[in-house]
């Protein structure tokens, strides 16, 4: 449910305690590190280093503990101390990144890991950034190429792409049902916690051979690997109550979360454009298994299951003006089994399988209507790595989806069954240049066909901490399952990208600009039907691969956690020129879900004194075109303006041994009144508002954890 929230932040933050640390931490040179963070593992005892590499901090944990030393261009490094709550002096060496001093290749993706030296984002930026929701769309909707969702549309739209073309991975495994059943004219979150995952990597184009089936875009996810400590934890918020642990057990853990949300105490207060006749609800449960073995290996097991059921008042897709029921249940369950291992020190193979299903049963007024679809995949890899210059990936898949849909007397289904093979490698020839070449080939038995995708990407180093990105490659995708199960087979579709970059990364600032260019081929038509805005329409004609396509642009990056002390924050800007015609298009031209502009300003600050850190999200997104019957310009008209400044505040403390946040969330606290475009009578002499499912709401809640001094006292 989208405004399901969750904000937890790691932050230092300075309480009474029995044994105080302090020291100086210094670089191989023997200079002072400023900004370095050190902290207790496990615990949010921690501080930052001033400008002469001094920090302070104070714990209450006792005996033999972790002390960890992260920055940004720093290799984390950990260190054994025995706390006996006497005062403790301890000076820290610690030494660059790799990362930073050998080039990267970036043209396409942005990365969001705990990877300091690399990461445009960090994993709880996830969660702090306003606006956000808590949820990692709502997240990456702040990053350039990204056009900011109105809250209309389920998913990612990336550089001209509509939802459809981007694809979510999770360990190296296809997550065919990322985001909640789609509702028409509400956006749904993702089914993730942010938490739960050590890393994102965002492409924005040009992504790795290892992924097919996506035209525009790729989110590639990682789960953690084993947690730090057991733990318990607790909370409650506007929407429901959840309760989650994990249990460590030397090299496994086992963890579980469940949680039961009802969106009523949120509805009374949100001024909602939507009618609820069955306020959203759900519950679900969740478990994680995660083991290490002796030859440095590392299995996964994650399960998921998912129940959850709304009924509202949404626009008649087929009747502008009007409104009818809709209601939905759904059922959702997801398994996700994947293995590492090294035979050697320099070969690594991992085999990954995931099982998903998905069951539908809507009613629209009075007809009935359901849909179901299961997909199975199996990922196999060879990894052959040779020092820090040169690595190779050789790997296949198989996938076997199926999707079934009824709509009163209409039905339809079709049965996948999709293999690919690839083979990609690394090469750094030298310290200031990089390679990366790699194809894909992948073959249909729907369609009996299939296709080869040579994809290659390249970086030089320009500076010590400046580089230029290039990157190209074919990538193709099938058509849309509305198609498919109506028995239409039409080729792949396809698009090449060609994209540069500038990125420099130094003194905790980022600045990054990178051009793109995308020309699409083999697009969709439906040919001999009349346009229609209706997108839930079943009339197609004759389809082929008659469309095209293309897209360009420029994507602009800064983020600044250096000038002003606990002050962080990001401005990205895109701007897309972009025209197609496909679909039931009439004309090619820029897609109604786009907006040429796009700019997010994100600002984040921790307050030591208060215990509080503050996030404000500006967003602005120019006009998206609209259809006008009454206009002879096919979607010829554009609708005003987008913004939105969202506010978030966590206030951090702990109630004995158990860490607590309380957390608020205000979205649009200025009461826009947004207007995302317009739907028109048959005969065009009424318009009607497409609007936001909220203007204004306000989201409030705190989560209680409960950290182990050691495995074995709880």
């Amino acid at each position: 449910m989208k405004y399901l929230l969750l904000l937890i932040g790691l932050f230092p933050i300075y309480l009474m305690a029995q044994t105080s640390i302090e020291g100086t931490v210094l670089n191989q040179s023997g200079k002072p590190v400023y900004l370095a963070t050190v902290f207790v593992k496990g615990t949010t005892d921690g501080a930052q280093t001033d400008e002469k590499g001094v920090y302070k901090l104070t714990t209450k944990m006792t005996g033999k503990q972790l002390l960890v030393i992260r920055g940004d261009e720093l290799e984390e490094q950990t260190m054994e101390v025995n706390l006996t709550g006497a005062p403790l002096t301890q000076n820290i060496k610690v030494r660059q990144s790799r990362a930073i001093e050998e080039v990267v290749i970036s043209a396409g993706t942005m990365s969001a890991s705990n990877d300091r030296a690399v990461a445009i984002l960090d994993p709880l930026d996830i969660v702090t950034t306003a606006g956000g929701q808590g949820d990692i769309a709502g997240a990456i909707q702040t990053l350039p190429g990204v056009q900011r969702n109105g809250g209309d549309q389920t998913g990612l739209m990336v550089r001209g792409g509509d939802v459809s073309e981007t694809s979510f991975i999770v360990d190296g495994l296809v997550a065919q049902n990322a985001f909640g059943s789609s509702v028409p004219g509400v956006a749904q979150r993702t089914r993730f916690n942010p938490f739960q995952f050590k890393g994102t990597a965002f492409s924005t184009g040009g992504y790795t051979a290892r992924y097919g089936q996506a035209l525009s875009s790729v989110l590639d996810l990682s789960t953690l690997d084993l947690p730090d400590q057991t733990n318990i934890n607790i909370g409650a918020n506007f929407a429901g109550i959840f309760l989650g642990g994990s249990k460590l057990m030397e090299n496994q853990a086992v963890e579980f979360t469940g949680f039961y949300q009802n969106l009523s105490p949120f509805l009374a207060l949100a001024k909602s454009n939507i009618k609820f006749y069955e306020a959203p609800q759900g519950f679900g449960v969740s478990g994680r298994y995660v083991a290490k073995t002796s030859s440095r290996g590392m299995f996964k097991m994650t399960f998921n299951q998912t129940y959850n059921s709304s009924g509202l008042e949404i626009p008649n897709p087929e009747v502008a003006g009007a409104d009818l029921r809709f209601g939905m249940k759904n059922q959702n369950t997801y398994v996700n089994t994947t293995f590492k291992n090294f035979i050697s020190d320099k070969w690594l193979y991992y085999v990954g399988f995931s099982l998903s299903n998905n069951d539908d049963d809507i009613t629209w007024d009075t007809l009935i209507s359901t849909r179901n679809d299961k997909r199975v995949q199996g990922r196999g890899e060879l990894v052959y790595t040779a020092g820090n210059r040169f690595k190779m990936v050789i790997g296949s898949e198989l996938q076997h989806f199926q999707y079934k849909q009824t709509f009163d007397v209409l039905n339809g289904q079709f049965t996948e069954m999709l293999s690919a093979g690839y083979v990609e490698a690394d090469i750094i020839p030298f310290r200031n240049f990089a390679i990366k070449p790699g194809v894909r080939a992948e073959y249909s038995k729907l369609l009996a066909k299939g296709n080869i995708s040579p994809r290659l990407a390249m970086a030089i180093k320009t500076s010590k901490n400046g580089q230029i990105s290039l990157a190209s490659g074919y990538f193709y995708q099938l058509a849309s399952q509305n198609y498919l199960m109506q028995g239409y087979r039409p080729n792949f579709q396809e698009a090449l990208h060609l994209m540069a970059n500038y990125q420099i990364i130094a003194k905790n600032r980022i600045f990054r600009l990178e051009g793109y260019y995308k020309a699409y081929d083999q697009l969709i038509r439906e040919q001999g039907v009349p346009y229609t805005p209706n997108a839930f329409r079943f009339n197609y004609g004759m389809v082929d691969n008659s469309g095209s396509g293309y897209a360009q642009g420029i994507d602009v990056f800064w983020r600044d956690k250096k000038s002003i002390k606990n002050f962080d924050y990001w401005i990205s800007y895109s701007f897309i020129d972009t025209k197609r015609l496909y679909q039931n298009y009439i004309d090619k031209v820029t897609p109604d879900y786009v907006s040429d502009h796009n700019l997010n300003v994100v600002m984040k600050y921790f307050a030591e004194k208060l215990q509080t850190s503050f996030s404000m999200t500006y967003s602005y997104a120019s006009g998206r075109p609209y259809y006008n019957p009454t206009n002879a310009r096919f979607l010829g008209d554009r609708s005003p303006d987008y913004h939105n400044l969202a506010f978030t505040a966590a206030y951090l403390t702990t109630i004995k041994k158990i860490f607590t946040v309380f957390y608020i969330s205000l979205d649009n606290i200025t009461n826009q009144k947004n207007v995302l475009g317009y739907r028109y009578s048959n005969d065009g002499s009424q318009r009607y508002d497409v609007k936001p499912p909220f203007y204004f709401n306000i989201f409030f809640g705190f989560n209680m954890s409960l950290k182990a001094f050691n495995k074995d006292e709880i």
